[in-house]
């Protein structure tokens, strides 16, 4: 794993909301335990509005409907593509568990996606892809292989990308199987901005295929501060800081 690629995955878990919240958090309990009791008031007050500001679902909403919205859904298949890529996510590997338990959530959302899209071509290939991650012994990749089967998909028509370890890496090997062909691009509605841009960056033609929305519906601007609020926040940073990080490593 290169440096740079650690720094950004370190960078990201300090820089979501939670994290910023408990941050200051700890900064007020310093601030008191130096006796330093105004500051230690405001921090710790500015600690717990910030996660109940962001726990709150419209916020959340808010945040991560600019992202949702950009491209559209793909409801229906088109019948010009050979190929369809699904983008990776995470799992975690348990022999006690079937395998639609060790993917994650997301994972599962977007290969369902993405084999609804292979049912309605006949004779196309999938494409998964994914690492094994710092804790695992099976790559990404081969776990959704493994769901894909379990699911109809034959074996045969399945492509592994079993190195990438993020959405550049997953455009780069997308670019030496495909070229200039278009394909369909299945990825979180919320990453569909991020991934879209980078893939077009290098040349590639894909049709975006959103899944897995977080927001649906009208904003619940009834509800208490909830995790899953502060969940879709936290992914609304993610892509933000993401699409900052694309721009910035242009410079």
């Amino acid at each position: 794993m290169d440096a740079l690629f650690l720094l950004k995955k370190i960078v990201g878990e300090l820089m979501n909301p939670l994290s910023i919240g408990l941050i200051l958090g700890l900064f007020g309990l310093i601030a008191l335990h130096k006796e330093r009791l105004r500051l230690a008031k405001s921090l710790l007050g500015l600690s717990l509005l910030w996660i109940a500001f962001f726990s709150y679902a419209p916020v959340s909403d808010l945040l991560l409907k600019p992202l949702e919205e950009k491209y559209p859904a793909l409801l229906h298949t088109p019948t010009t593509v050979d190929y369809i890529l699904v983008l990776g996510n995470g799992h975690k590997s348990d022999v006690c568990l079937p395998i639609t338990a060790e993917l994650d959530p997301t994972a599962v959302i977007r290969l369902n996606e993405g084999i609804r899209h292979y049912n309605n071509l006949g004779g196309a290939k999938l494409v998964v892809s994914g690492y094994a991650g710092l804790f695992d012994v099976n790559c990404h990749a081969q776990m959704q292989k493994r769901l894909a089967i379990a699911l109809g998909v034959d074996a045969d028509d399945i492509i592994t990308f079993d190195t990438t370890q993020d959405t550049e890496q997953e455009a780069y090997e997308m670019k030496k199987l495909v070229g200039t062909a278009p394909f369909i691009l299945v990825t979180t509605a919320s990453h569909m901005p991020r991934a879209y841009k980078i893939f077009t960056a290098m040349g590639l033609h894909p049709i975006a295929a959103p899944t897995d929305y977080h927001v649906r519906g009208n904003s619940e601007w009834l509800h208490m501060p909830r995790g899953a609020a502060l969940r879709g926040s936290d992914i609304a940073f993610h892509e933000y800081y993401g699409l900052i990080w694309e721009w910035l490593k242009k410079w």
